[in-house]
């Protein structure tokens, strides 16, 4: 081998004028004496073949020493060795730096800084497997400094690899996995081609561990694919079957093994997937039948930077797609009738405590309501209207262990006969005109809670027998629906009719009433319990307060005794509503007599006695019953209504009035 040394004169050092200027005179040189010349820094442990690459990576700066030198001692080396030294002491004595140079400059230090903040370890070689450059986050893998490594043949760091093969054929190695270090790399390998010649070549180096975060990634997409209850196919580009997820086997009944690689052309050459990979357009929400089964599908071509990457198709059975309608439309009927109910549950003791009074009939009904709770027999609430039985049945049902289930009130006397069964059982779609959809019925709503069938005496006859039904097999039919439902339900009933005389009349089926009638509740009206007039004045002033944004105190004794004389047909809901009004009226803080109606305040005007003496004679017994039976009929217009306030039968009444010549 021959060598020289030459020190760096310039002040900017080997900028990149220099070292392209360097590598020209190079190259002339080895065309002129067929010599090949090599560069490095004094101290450096090897040398490197001379390219503008290898001499920037060198950082040669004012005052370094750098050596040429050829691998041959003979007289032609000798003279390339010493020509090339010579131009190059020539050439750092230009002290001056155009702005080219400053450009040229510019541009190298922009193209290292790049190379050195990649997250890859780059490597390049020239023509003979020689290192002339290396970056950064390489050294780091490698765990050692540039000058021990520029100028070492690149084969030493990928020794399972032929580079020699590379730098001959210029075929590429992609992707491959090589052991650097003890750590695990994904490499590739490429030539560096030069107008269709072969300089070097580049490798670049991925550590397999900073992908950890593709991988976990890839694997959170594969458990999505594989939970998906969507039936997921991919098909490459080059129409092979390259995956379905467990759904899709599912549904066919097929194995992944069997089908993946499969050409789509064998598998389904007139299908979707086929249609959508041939014109790589998007096919969407389409209906058919596959194997048996009833799809929707939609396909859609893949495309990675406008290169078509082959399609993708997802597809649902038509009748899970019902399925969830059907659900839906549950979810929807439920949401609508919670949205119209409030539902207050409380513990036991708080579901009796809204119920007032001290009445030993209504402390005996209470202490059957308590027993109720905790059964699930069927309750028969009976009274007159305005008695406080939705109140009795809410508390049973708020004491029970079905407390977080529904409680649905079914309103007998609202509903028209021919919606009844529609109403308590459901229909399903087309089972009558303007029958659009499914919907469910009330009993389905309730199922696991209790159903309060209010005003039960107004039942069709039609609907007892299908009531029966529901009470004993606890099963039903939808209006036009063929699937038998089960429920578990809790029925109260309530009625303010006299069930036993319907019974008697035809007009209410007896199996039913003993099927009701399990445990029996009678709420006394309130012209029976005035006791509980002044408790009760009091609960409603309190919460009537909140509603009307009153501070109302209370009630005088004048005002109060009209309430107790006053024998209330409409019992505790007219005596809510009389409050009600009172406390509109009131200017200030307590209700007196002027704040109730007239009807009320007459009432002590009266005589105590109801008996009228002509004369100090009486009259006649029929003659007291003929007007007392006028009176009723003219307060009351019903037979029905007269007789309970009389406490007789509504026949009865009808025939005393036939008798005295009452009309209606």
């Amino acid at each position: 081998m021959y060598k020289m040394q030459v020190t760096i004169g310039t002040p900017e050092g080997v900028h990149a004028r220099i070292a392209a200027e360097i590598v020209n005179k190079a190259q002339r040189i080895k065309k002129d004496y067929g010599t090949e010349l090599y560069i490095k820094k004094a101290g450096d442990s090897s040398p490197i073949a001379i390219g503008m690459i290898a001499i920037l990576s060198l950082r040669i700066e004012m005052g370094d020493i750098i050596e040429i030198s050829s691998k041959y001692d003979d007289d032609k080396s000798k003279i390339a060795v010493n020509e090339l030294c010579s131009f190059i002491s020539n050439l750092c004595q230009d002290k001056s730096i155009s702005s080219i140079d400053y450009l040229l400059n510019e541009n190298s230090i922009a193209n290292e800084q790049i190379l050195e903040s990649l997250s890859i370890g780059i490597v390049v070689c020239d023509i003979n497997s020689s290192i002339i450059y290396i970056n950064s986050y390489m050294l780091n893998i490698l765990n050692c400094k540039i000058k021990d490594i520029l100028g070492k043949d690149m084969s030493n760091i990928i020794n399972n690899y032929d580079l020699n093969q590379i730098l001959k054929s210029g075929n590429s190695f992609l992707g491959d996995i090589v052991m650097l270090n003890n750590r695990e790399m994904a490499m590739s390998l490429s030539p560096i081609i030069f107008n269709k010649n072969i300089i070097g070549a580049v490798g670049t180096f991925q550590d397999i561990s900073e992908l950890i975060a593709v991988k976990e990634l890839n694997e959170k997409l594969k458990k999505i694919l594989e939970c998906s209850s969507d039936l997921i196919c991919f098909v490459d580009e080059n129409r092979k079957i390259s995956y379905i997820n467990p759904a899709y086997e599912k549904c066919f009944n097929i194995n992944s093994k069997d089908t993946i690689g499969k050409d789509l052309m064998d598998m389904s050459p007139n299908g979707l997937r086929m249609k959508a990979f041939t014109t790589k357009k998007k096919i969407e929400n389409i209906s058919y039948e596959k194997h048996g089964v009833e799809l929707i599908s939609r396909v859609e071509p893949l495309f990675i930077n406008n290169n078509f990457n082959g399609i993708l198709s997802i597809s649902k059975p038509v009748n899970e797609i019902k399925d969830l309608i059907k659900k839906l439309e549950h979810s929807e009927e439920e949401l609508k009738y919670y949205k119209e109910q409030f539902i207050n549950l409380t513990k036991e003791e708080g579901a009796f405590k809204n119920i007032i009074g001290n009445n030993s009939s209504l402390r005996d009904a209470i202490f059957i309501a308590r027993k109720a709770a905790n059964s699930i027999s069927t309750v028969l609430i009976r009274g007159e209207s305005g008695t406080g039985k939705e109140l009795i049945a809410k508390a049973i049902h708020n004491s029970s262990d079905r407390k977080d289930k529904p409680f649905i009130k079914i309103n007998c006397a609202a509903i028209p006969e021919n919606l009844f069964e529609s109403e308590l059982f459901g229909y399903e779609k087309g089972a009558f005109t303007g029958a659009y959809k499914n919907k469910i019925g009330k009993f389905t709503l309730a199922d696991g809670g209790t159903v309060f069938l209010d005003e039960i005496g107004d039942m069709p006859k039609s609907m007892q027998v299908k009531l029966l039904r529901v009470l004993q097999e606890k099963e039903f039919e939808s209006v036009g629906g063929l699937t038998t439902h089960k429920v578990d339900i809790r029925v109260i009933a309530a009625t303010n009719r006299n069930l036993e005389e319907m019974i008697e009349n035809g007009e209410f089926r007896k199996d039913l009433y003993y099927r009701l009638n399990v445990m029996s509740i009678f709420l006394p009206p309130l012209r029976n319990r005035k006791e509980d007039i002044g408790p009760l004045t009091e609960h409603f002033i309190e919460k009537l307060n909140l509603k009307l944004n009153k501070n109302i105190l209370g009630i005088n004794k004048e005002s109060m005794n009209c309430l107790l004389k006053y024998d209330w047909p409409g019992n505790i809901r007219e005596l809510e509503n009389i409050i009600e009004r009172a406390m509109n009226m009131c200017d200030g803080n307590i209700i007196s007599i002027r704040d109730l109606p007239l009807f009320l305040t007459n009432i002590s005007s009266k005589s105590d006695s109801i008996l009228n003496l002509l004369e100090g004679d009486m009259l006649k017994f029929e003659d007291y019953e003929r007007e007392i039976i006028k009176a009723a009929m003219e307060k009351y217009k019903t037979y029905n209504k007269a007789g309970k306030v009389l406490g007789l039968t509504h026949r009865t009444i009808s025939l005393k009035c036939e008798k005295y010549g009452i009309s209606k």
